[in-house]
């Protein structure tokens, strides 16, 4: 076996740049310049449409169904291309144009027969009549409905009674039928296609790239990643609600990943299984592992206790940009974990000690309770092995009147004036945060960090909940 690859961060003693953009709003640029690249074509192509109202409702319409296109690589898991790569990012993203989409396209219709509507009812009715009924429009009918449908199955996923890996599936077979339909209904009835099958080929180009990432994603990548597969190597429940999973690969090829990133992985001994759950990498105590802590939450992880040595596991990734790449010119790092979360934070401290990092490092570590902690002992050592480094325990329920408790536990939440006491003053707006926890406590702590100050381009954070 050969140690993980571990791609080491250079140290930069500078200041953060306040006019620096920030990442999340380059890749909202290009985004945006790749939604209205349809709308650019039909102008390029003399495409006129008549009337003020049907020109609108035509722009909206190009732009809107080159975004539901673009839903597909934001969620897609395409490592090699930058772009794409993002995948807190892309699913945030891909989440609310998701529901926003699905009111546009529920409105469409409505938006069409609008101006009958408003010539009279009589008109009305008769243009909603032969909508409904002629085959002409029936793909447009039957994408509509599934969108509808399918939304909806979205929006209220956690509501259902069906499993994450169930409802992943029939999203991606669901949204698959749709952009088919959506393609054979603006190629033959939309306003621009049905006139222009020069128009047509970029959508029919947008959607054959569509749906070759899902190809990619469900039968060419699993065939690359059986070819390297993991094994568990050891298997511990280290607290009341917390296990030690190490795995280590069967092959000489071992994942190349920065501290703070993280992989899907799949323990059903099929690279092909849609059951495949992130999880942030710590490097294992052995040569060639790879180490993760896993809080029993979910369906899944409620059942690590199954998971034996030896079991066969595949790999995909490394992904994520919670890395010390995005803290290079910071003059000090705050890292902010709750529960689980401490993993990506125990590998940026491990590589900041290895690298002898000068600069002031705080961790604010937060639990229901002392018995969740987990790493403490080396969290102390640090402290002592690190120039500049103090941690802080952060415990929801805690004896305040015990005197034998360790310096480094304080009573209550992370807050402002936690938050605030990491800082050197003066220097807040140089300062780098990097937070991982529950989605409540990332909310809280975006609210308490732009409350004292702290801009956007300052925060980086990914909660692994897709």
């Amino acid at each position: 076996m050969t140690t993980p690859t571990v791609t080491k961060t250079p140290i930069h003693k500078a200041s953060i740049n306040p006019l620096q953009i920030p990442k999340s709003a380059k890749l909202a640029v290009a985004y945006f310049f790749f939604m209205i690249v349809p709308f650019v074509m039909a102008q390029l192509l003399g495409m006129e449409i008549e009337g003020l109202y049907t020109r609108l409702l035509s722009a909206v319409n190009l732009v809107a169904m080159s975004a539901f296109f673009l839903q597909f690589p934001l969620a897609g898991r395409i490592k090699p291309l930058p772009l794409f790569a993002n995948i807190d990012w892309g699913i945030t993203k891909h989440k609310q144009f998701g529901q926003y989409l699905g009111v546009f396209f529920f409105l469409h219709p409505i938006l069409i027969l609008l101006p009958k509507a408003m010539m009279s009812f009589d008109d009305f009715s008769v243009s909603f009549v032969s909508a409904i009924t002629s085959q002409h429009l029936l793909t447009g009918m039957l994408a509509w409905l599934a969108m509808a449908v399918w939304v909806l199955m979205s929006v209220l996923k956690d509501k259902l009674n069906i499993t994450y890996e169930t409802w992943r599936l029939l999203h991606v077979i669901g949204f698959s039928i749709i952009a088919t339909l959506a393609t054979l209904h603006i190629t033959t009835v939309g306003s621009h296609g049905q006139y222009n099958q020069q128009f047509n080929v970029i959508w029919w180009l947008l959607y054959t790239v569509c749906m070759t990432l899902i190809v990619y994603n469900y039968v060419i990548k699993p065939r690359f990643i059986k070819q390297h597969p993991y094994a568990i190597s050891h298997v511990e429940k280290i607290n009341e609600c917390d296990w030690q999973i190490n795995i280590a690969p069967t092959t000489s090829n071992a994942l190349a990943y920065q501290p703070g990133q993280f992989v899907w992985l799949n323990t059903t001994g099929n690279p092909y299984s849609v059951e495949q759950h992130p999880f942030s990498i710590v490097q294992g105590a052995e040569q060639g592992q790879l180490g993760f802590i896993i809080r029993a939450l979910g369906d899944y992880t409620s059942s690590l206790e199954q998971l034996t040595v030896g079991q066969t596991v595949f790999v995909d990734g490394p992904y994520g940009s919670l890395t010390l790449d995005q803290s290079q010119l910071a003059s000090g790092i705050t890292l902010i974990a709750g529960g689980a979360g401490i993993a990506p934070m125990l590998s940026l401290l491990r590589q900041l000690e290895a690298q002898q990092d000068p600069r002031p490092i705080r961790l604010l570590y937060a639990n229901r309770n002392q018995a969740r902690m987990v790493y403490v002992d080396e969290l102390v050592e640090l402290e002592k092995s690190m120039s500049n480094f103090k941690v802080k325990l952060i415990c929801e329920q805690l004896n305040v009147h015990d005197e034998s408790l360790p310096r480094h536990l304080v009573p209550g939440l992370i807050n402002q004036t936690l938050i605030n006491t990491t800082m050197t003053t003066g220097k807040e707006s140089q300062w780098s945060f990097y937070l991982c926890g529950p989605k409540g406590m990332i909310s809280a702590t975006t609210t308490h960090l732009h409350q004292l100050g702290i801009t956007q381009p300052q925060i980086h954070f990914e909660q692994l909940a897709f």
